[in-house]
């Protein structure tokens, strides 16, 4: 028996986000250097070997659990960059503007994207699972789904069966 990866059902993008007002140009890893740098645990565990070297000669580094902590210290300046996927900053950005004023953000790609499949055990489930992710691709619900934003996960349909 083995394992069966399926098509790619999502891309993490990790990136680097800063003030827009501190005007940085970050296109590599390497221009981080000399700058107060908060990343999100075990980053340099998982994002390519070049990033590890120059966190050596950043001013600031630490690597957090909370990420949403991220998006407050970046807010209130107190690291000029963070280092994290771009989804899930916007989602922690999106909370913290509803009781906190933000500032106007810089993302800069500078890693590439990596695909994630989904696993298997069996590779008729994988083949059902490919058809079943390109027709909802096709169909353009795949994208409406990637598009969700998370502002009305908790809000039950009004089908009269909730009270």
């Amino acid at each position: 028996m083995g394992i069966y990866p399926s098509q790619s059902l999502l891309s993490y993008q990790n990136v680097a986000v800063s003030l827009t007002k501190n005007n940085f140009k970050i296109n590599s890893v390497y221009a981080l250097t000399g700058k107060s740098v908060l990343a999100f645990q075990n980053a340099t565990s998982f994002l390519p070997h070049p990033y590890k070297r120059v966190t050596a000669r950043l001013n600031y580094y630490e690597e957090v659990v909370n990420q949403e902590a991220q998006v407050d210290h970046l807010m209130k300046e107190w690291v000029d960059v963070v280092v994290l996927e771009k989804r899930v900053f916007l989602y922690y950005l999106q909370q913290y503007q509803q009781d906190n004023d933000t500032k106007e953000i810089t993302i800069h790609p500078i890693f590439s994207e990596a695909a994630r499949p989904a696993y298997f055990n069996n590779k008729k489930l994988q083949a059902l699972f490919d058809t079943g992710l390109a027709h909802i691709k096709k169909s353009g619900e795949y994208n409406a789904i990637m598009a969700f934003d998370g502002t009305n996960y908790a809000i039950a349909p009004d089908d009269g069966l909730v009270k």
